[in-house]
């Protein structure tokens, strides 16, 4: 049985070990890159990630866990300015590959926008996603994303760039 629940700063390395291979295994999903992330600037961001900050207070991660192991990880930031406050951005989604098409995709993503429905004057979340990633996409799709646009270029692998769509949900 899969347990979803907010991470926190015990469980750094089970996160650290499940960021590191999902950025490893899939660079052109991630902003970040592996060799950035497996350093120790990288390790005081996955830290940070995990602690509550009263500039951040909606920032966090949500894992999904089977037993003690971390299999799936989503999280959600949300920029406090007055004019931003309003939308929350999903980061880090991410499931390990032998337990893809179990449902714990979906499963982190309805729990994440549970938790961001009880955000007062959330009124919505976007997210990106790399294009090409189809099966993310129909993911993102069932759950209520719509694509909005298209970021061209977004971001560069081993030099092939790679463009991401831009996806939007109302609460």
């Amino acid at each position: 049985m899969i347990a979803i629940r907010p991470l926190v700063a015990t469980d750094f390395a089970a996160y650290r070990a499940v960021r590191l291979r999902g950025l490893a295994e899939h660079p052109e999903a991630f902003s970040s890159s592996f060799e950035e992330e497996a350093t120790p600037e990288g390790d005081a961001r996955i830290a940070r990630r995990l602690e509550p900050s009263a500039q951040a207070p909606h920032d966090g991660m949500l894992g999904a866990f089977d037993g003690a192991a971390l299999v799936g990880t989503i999280g959600m930031t949300v920029d406090m300015r007055a004019k931003l406050r309003h939308r929350g951005l999903v980061v880090g989604m991410y499931v390990v590959p032998e337990r893809a098409g179990e449902g714990i995709g979906r499963a982190l993503l309805d729990a994440l926008v549970e938790r961001a429905r009880a955000i007062p004057g959330l009124t919505g979340l976007s997210l990106t996603v790399t294009d090409g990633n189809d099966a993310a996409v129909r993911l993102y799709e069932r759950a209520g994303f719509a694509v909005a646009g298209r970021e061209p270029e977004a971001v560069r692998v081993a030099g092939v760039a790679h463009d991401k769509l831009i996806m939007f949900r109302r609460l």
